[in-house]
């Protein structure tokens, strides 16, 4: 995976989306749609309060990553995956991959973001 790093936060956790250097590369060039061998991961982490940093501010209001939450990939191979508009989706919890069962929802889901090639997340260097 690249050193580039995306981030994202949300009330529930802490996160970063990665990329291999095909991801970033299309990325940083405002590819669409992603190129064929595209990775995409994204990890997720629970907020923790961190007490280092809040003893500066003298009361809670900063966040580190505690523990996770799950990881997420996304896999372009438009041959592999031509059902679900080249991509191949997986969820990780616990080190334990998803059923298909749980799977099943992913690309209903990045239905939404076919203008982006079904990826929600953007490059912000």
């Amino acid at each position: 995976m690249s050193s580039d790093l995306f981030q994202f936060t949300n009330n529930a956790g802490l996160g970063a989306v990665l990329g291999n250097d095909v991801a970033i590369n299309a990325y940083r060039e405002g590819k669409l749609p992603f190129p064929h061998g595209t990775i995409i991961a994204a990890l997720h982490y629970r907020n923790v309060p961190s007490d280092e940093n809040n003893k500066v501010f003298g009361q809670a209001q900063s966040f580190v990553p505690g523990p996770p939450i799950n990881i997420q990939f996304m896999v372009k191979d438009s041959t592999k995956y031509a059902a679900t508009g080249g991509w191949g989706f997986g969820h990780f919890q616990d080190g334990k991959p998803a059923d298909a069962a749980f799977m099943k929802p992913c690309f209903p889901c990045h239905e939404k973001a076919k203008v982006t090639d079904f990826v929600f997340t953007s490059y912000a260097p």
